[in-house]
């Protein structure tokens, strides 16, 4: 073979090697091109939310304390509770088992003050006493972890009640003032909370009528209620409320 031939030859064979790279290397460098691009994507998008039924608790545990207290709301006041003086409502669901505090906040709008949230149990009540004429004057007591208080507790609970004063009647006027609609301006209106016989802060509802906030830190808990007359009512029941 001539050297002429041999060019031509090796010319061509290196030609068909080098197309052949060409069309093994194209086709992977694109398929990893597409990899690295699908793993930006996805590496860019937000993390997966949280399905309804994770974000909002026990829906029918939810539906069921709305139902209660709208139940309460529209009840008539007693011949009974009159003479008693108030009534003590508890939160249970269909099955008859208490519906944790976490459901009954998601119910109506309800929020504790974190820092007191993390050494309350789900004990709760919501109660009612007597006002004028046939309207009532509300309250709430939240229950502590008897397992994680002390002897002398209720020292720091009152300083975390302070924490708490400046946010009390958005994070409560559900429960407090059912049926009034306050305006933003009246929910962040400036209260100061005071010592009395109980802490009190006077406070302007909608229309200008004036109302108030009282709260007490006993052993077991803290009671909140619209009037100390009604908190001095039901004062004798949760003082004693652990052996209940």
């Amino acid at each position: 073979m001539s050297l002429k031939k041999i060019f031509i030859v090796t010319g061509i064979v290196v030609a068909l090697a080098f197309l052949a790279i060409v069309f093994f290397i194209s086709p992977q460098k694109e398929k990893i091109v597409l990899q690295e691009q699908n793993e930006n994507q996805e590496n860019a998008m937000p993390a997966a939310l949280p399905s309804e039924t994770e974000s909002s608790g026990n829906l029918e545990n939810v539906e069921k304390a709305r139902k209660i207290f709208e139940n309460i709301s529209r009840e008539t006041v007693s011949d009974k509770t009159k003479k008693e003086g108030s009534k003590r409502i508890d939160f249970k669901n269909q099955k008859g088992s208490p519906i944790p505090l976490s459901d009954f906040e998601k119910a109506l709008g309800v929020e504790v003050y974190p820092k007191l949230r993390e050494y309350l149990s789900n004990g709760y009540q919501v109660f009612y006493c007597p006002g004028m004429g046939e309207k009532k004057e509300l309250g709430v007591f939240l229950q502590y972890n008897m397992e994680k208080i002390y002897v002398g507790f209720t020292y720091e609970v009152l300083e975390m009640m302070t924490g708490w004063e400046n946010t009390i009647l958005p994070n409560l006027h559900t429960v407090l003032f059912p049926g009034i609609d306050f305006s933003e301006d009246n929910l962040n209106q400036k209260i100061e909370f005071r010592d009395g016989k109980y802490r009190y802060a006077e406070i302007y509802l909608p229309g200008g009528d004036k109302g108030s906030i009282n709260y007490d830190a006993i052993e077991y808990g803290i009671i909140v209620a619209v009037s100390p007359s009604c908190l001095d009512k039901v004062h004798p029941y949760y003082e004693s409320v652990e052996s209940n």
